[in-house]
C-alpha cells in the first residue's frame, strides 16, 4: 500500500509468514484478522501462496464480521477465496472438531479480543487449544492488543460451575489486563495441555496503550463495537445484556445507553451522580433504541448515557455494580435482571449479585471481593505477561 504509514505497534507478520511456510493450516480468524496495512490476513496468505489453508473455522459473526450476533453461519465457503468453512454452530458445544484438526498441519488463530471475559472469540481460541492438543496439530496465534489496557484487572473469578463456556472462559476476571496471546499461554500450562503452541508477539506494544495509541487500522469485529472505544462502554454496561433494558444496540454508541421507557431519567443519573463516582458522570438521555431481544422493535427509553473522565483511569466494573444497584434500588418492578436466565449468571460467571437482588441487598459489597479476586489474577498471571 502507497504512503502507508506504520503505527506504534505491528503485528506479527514476517514472524507468520514464516511459521507457516510449508504447512497445511486451518485459519481461526474473522474480519479483524488484518495485516498492519489493513488487508485480510486470509486474503494475503491465500493470494501470495504462503501455504495451502484447508479451511476456516467459522465463530460467531462469521469468517468476514458479516453474520448478526448468534446468527448462525449457513455459508459453507467463503465467497472471495473459494475455501471451505467449517461452521463451529454445528458441532457439540461448538468445539472445533478434532477429527478436521487432524487434517492440518497448524491452525492460525487471529482475533481481535475485547479485554473483557463475556466475549466469545477468545473462549472460542481456549476450546481450539483443547481440540488442538488431542489432535496434535500446531497453534500459531498472531498476538493483538487488548483493545482496553494491559494493567488495570478489574471483576470477579468465575464460579467453577459456570467456567469454559462461550461467556466465562478460563475464569478470568471480568476485565482481565491480557492479550490473547497472554491468555492462551497461561491455558495451556495451567491445563497442563501436551501442545505445540506458537505465540507470535506485536512490536511496540506496552500495558498502558488502549487501541486508540496504537496506530493500528480499526475493523469492527461485531455490529455494536463501530469504535475501540466501544469495549470500554462494553465493560460498563455489557453484563446487563441478559437483562430487559436497552443498551442501545443499533445506535452510533452502543454500550453507552442504559434504559427502558419506564424510568426516569433525571431520577436515575440524579441517583447514580450522588454516589461519588469521581471517574465517571451519568447524563440524563432519552432516545430511541431495542432490547438485544427484541431487535425488530424499537421504542423510546429514558435512561442514562455514560461519559468516563479518563479512560486510562475509569473503572468501569465497578461503575457497572453502582448502576446495577441504582436500577435494582429504584426498578425493580420493571427491570427484569435476569430476563434470559440460561445466559444471565452464565454471563456474570456468579450467583452472587443475583443472591442479593432476590434478598433485596445491595451488591455493592461485592466491589470489596471482587478486588481480592482481581489481586489474586495478577499474581497468577505475572508469568504469562509478553509485554
Amino acid at each position: 500500500m502507497k504512503n502507508w504509514i506504520p503505527g506504534r505497534v505491528l503485528l506479527a507478520e514476517d514472524s507468520l509468514k514464516a511459521a507457516v511456510r510449508g504447512k497445511k493450516i486451518a485459519m481461526m480468524v474473522n474480519g479483524t484478522a488484518i495485516h498492519n496495512d489493513g488487508r485480510y490476513l486470509m486474503d494475503i496468505i491465500h493470494e501470495e501462496g504462503w501455504c495451502e489453508i484447508a479451511f476456516f473455522l467459522g465463530m460467531e459473526h462469521g469468517v468476514r464480521c458479516n453474520f448478526s450476533a448468534g446468527e448462525k453461519d449457513t455459508v459453507d465457503k467463503d465467497e472471495k477465496t473459494g475455501i471451505p468453512i467449517v461452521n463451529l454452530y454445528e458441532y457439540p458445544e461448538r468445539r472445533p472438531p478434532v477429527e478436521k484438526l487432524r487434517q492440518v498441519d497448524a491452525v492460525v488463530y487471529c482475533t481481535q479480543d475485547s479485554g473483557v471475559r463475556h466475549w466469545t472469540f477468545t473462549p472460542w481460541m481456549l476450546y481450539l487449544l483443547d481440540a488442538a492438543a488431542e489432535a496434535g496439530c500446531e497453534v500459531i496465534i498472531v498476538d493483538r492488543p487488548n483493545p482496553i489496557g494491559g494493567n488495570i484487572v478489574e471483576g470477579n473469578l468465575v464460579e467453577e460451575k459456570y467456567l469454559n463456556t462461550l461467556l466465562t472462559g478460563a475464569g478470568y476476571p471480568l476485565r482481565h489486563g491480557m492479550t490473547v496471546g497472554e491468555l492462551a499461554l497461561m491455558y495451556k500450562d495451567e491445563r497442563g495441555l501436551k501442545l505445540d503452541l506458537k505465540v507470535l508477539k506485536m512490536e511496540g506494544w506496552e500495558r498502558d496503550m488502549f487501541y486508540s495509541d496504537t496506530g493500528l487500522l480499526w475493523i469492527p469485529p461485531t455490529p455494536n463495537t463501530p469504535v475501540p472505544e466501544t469495549f470500554i462502554d462494553f465493560a460498563t454496561t455489557g453484563l446487563l445484556q441478559s437483562s430487559n433494558l436497552s443498551l442501545g444496540d443499533h445506535t452510533l454508541v452502543p454500550f453507552k445507553f442504559i434504559g427502558r421507557p419506564e424510568l426516569n431519567s433525571e431520577k436515575l443519573s440524579s441517583e447514580l451522580n450522588s454516589r461519588g463516582l469521581d471517574d465517571v458522570y451519568f447524563a440524563p438521555k432519552f432516545y430511541v433504541s431495542s432490547t438485544r431481544w427484541e431487535k425488530d422493535i424499537k421504542f423510546p427509553c429514558n435512561g442514562v448515557y455514560t461519559v468516563y473522565r479518563d479512560k486510562y483511569s475509569f473503572l468501569p466494573v465497578r461503575a457497572q455494580l453502582h448502576l446495577i444497584d441504582a436500577l435494582a434500588k429504584l426498578y425493580s418492578d420493571v427491570i427484569e435482571f435476569e430476563y434470559k436466565p440460561g445466559w444471565a449468571r452464565k454471563r456474570m460467571g456468579t450467583d452472587d449479585i443475583y443472591n442479593y437482588l432476590e434478598k433485596g441487598e445491595s451488591p455493592l459489597p461485592l466491589i470489596e471481593k471482587w478486588q481480592e479476586d482481581s489481586e489474586t489474577f495478577k499474581a497468577r498471571r505475572k508469568p504469562y505477561l509478553l509485554y
